[in-house]
């Protein structure tokens, strides 16, 4: 009998009380002297919540959003190629040095061999200021490969468009389960704390036997054996709650310093959902949608190939005015000015490339192969998932009726095996075991439940029925 001693786990507790008392006083020290930040209000998330922030401030989210706006501006490049280019040019010069030429001013009064020879005389030949301004236009009139890129740039707008929101889906969907993880992680050290505070409980009571002569040493050091150990399954399971937390509030753009409370009620499960029509999920999948895009863009890729055997014709128009001035020293602007227009056809017609144009189209038509290869692979790729989480469901909702019923008996046994322990007709060893059946109970059904969410996820996102 350990005399004077009539809590045995008391000793432990005061120890840690005292230090728990100078770590505030510390702490408060710190806050009042601006060292430490002082925590931010908890800000409560349901499901909803949550996934409205996550398709404001994901930065996946954004990313695809900005994806498809370039798109659209591909689509602006190359509607550029069809519409008329216009250039203005505009020029002054200014000679600071007169340029002199030989010119013939007269001609001879005395003819040799009946011709009368020329009197040359160099004379000013450019003016001192010369002004320009010119006005083009051209425009292509038959261009079957800037047409082809054009449909070419609109379906890969649409066909981004589509990755973009198959891009959404598919980051709600894990948003989703995620929020369900942190949930059952959540629950889970809720679990392993409560079955901590009940091993303590059984500790304290089987040192008040061990004092009073009715319990034996083993069922003391066994009893706080497992107190310890349910003290560190606890710390491991707040441990894992919050690096699953870290990971919810980076997805969804939320500081790590703000405190999050999941309110969402994930006992509350959604009903079986009947079998899906493979038709019209594969109308609402957008990876499916994306696939008989990328063959729509391969075709115009093909026959944009075959466009680049075809002639282009151009057409051009030009009109350019001039003005000189300061001729001979004088300072007038306008001695001298014109005007000139004109208009251009031009026909070019391709000959040889070196067999690229060939290549070009057997490229095309590979690539044309190839995804009607993969819209077969995705269809089949989709049939297999459907029938799949539907089997998945059907099994996690069996195992979450059971888990329940599970749960419902162990607590019972536990509460039996503590009292006949109590009453002296059971062991420690039962009450042990007991505790940890019911406790693994309560975790499976925690498990099960967050089992069957994730299949009802990735069902929706299946059939393409991604909701908030």
């Amino acid at each position: 009998m350990l005399t004077g001693f009539d809590d045995p786990a008391g000793m432990y507790y005061r120890g840690e009380s005292i230090m728990m008392k100078k770590t505030t006083i510390v702490a408060v020290v710190l806050i009042a002297a601006g060292l430490l930040p002082v925590s931010m209000a908890a800000e409560s998330y349901n499901l909803e919540r949550y996934l409205s922030k996550i398709e404001q401030d994901n930065p996946d989210l954004q990313l695809s959003r900005e994806n498809a706006a370039a798109a659209g501006e591909g689509v602006k490049q190359a509607l550029s190629a069809l519409l008329p280019s216009a250039g203005l040019s505009g020029g002054y010069t200014r000679n600071l040095k007169d340029v002199k030429e030989s010119t013939a001013v007269a001609a001879g009064t005395t003819a040799s061999g009946g011709v009368y020879p020329l009197i040359y005389q160099d004379i000013d030949s450019n003016y001192d200021n010369e002004v320009s301004v010119a006005l083009g236009v051209t425009q292509n009139l038959v261009d079957p490969v800037s047409l082809a890129k054009y449909g070419e740039a609109r379906k890969n707008m649409e066909l981004q468009k589509t990755v973009s929101e198959y891009t959404r889906q598919q980051i709600l969907t894990t948003a989703k389960k995620l929020y369900a993880q942190v949930q059952l992680l959540e629950a889970v050290a809720e679990v392993k704390k409560e079955t901590a505070a009940t091993s303590e409980e059984v500790y304290r009571d089987i040192g008040k036997k061990y004092n009073a002569g009715t319990a034996t040493e083993l069922d003391l050091r066994m009893s706080e054996v497992d107190w310890k150990s349910d003290i560190s399954a606890q710390t491991e399971a707040e441990k894992n709650a919050k690096l699953a937390m870290m990971s919810l509030k980076t997805m969804a753009g939320i500081p790590l310093e703000e405190e999050v409370t999941l309110t969402e009620n994930m006992q509350l499960l959604p009903e079986m959902p009947e079998e899906a029509d493979l038709s019209a999920v594969l109308s609402a999948r957008m990876d499916y949608r994306a696939r008989i895009l990328s063959k729509t863009v391969a075709e115009i890729a093909y026959r944009s190939s075959l466009a680049t055997f075809l002639p282009t014709v151009t057409g051009s128009f030009t009109y350019a005015y001039g003005q000189y001035g300061g001729y001979e020293g004088q300072d007038d602007w306008d001695a001298y000015d014109y005007t000139a227009a004109s208009i251009g056809l031009k026909v070019t017609v391709p000959l040889f490339t070196g067999g690229y144009r060939i290549s070009l189209i057997k490229s095309a038509q590979i690539n044309k192969e190839q995804q009607e290869i993969q819209i077969r692979k995705k269809r089949d790729e989709i049939a297999q998932d459907l029938v799949s989480l539907q089997l998945q469901m059907a099994e996690a909702k069996t195992q979450v009726d059971s888990a329940k019923a599970l749960e419902e008996a162990s607590e019972r046994a536990m509460e039996i095996a503590k009292t006949s322990f109590s009453s002296g007709l059971g062991t420690q060893l039962e009450v042990s075991q007991a505790m940890s059946k019911y406790a693994g109970a309560r975790v499976n059904l925690q498990n099960t439940v967050y089992a069957y969410r994730a299949s009802y996820y990735d069902w929706e996102f299946a059939t393409g029925r991604v909701q908030k």
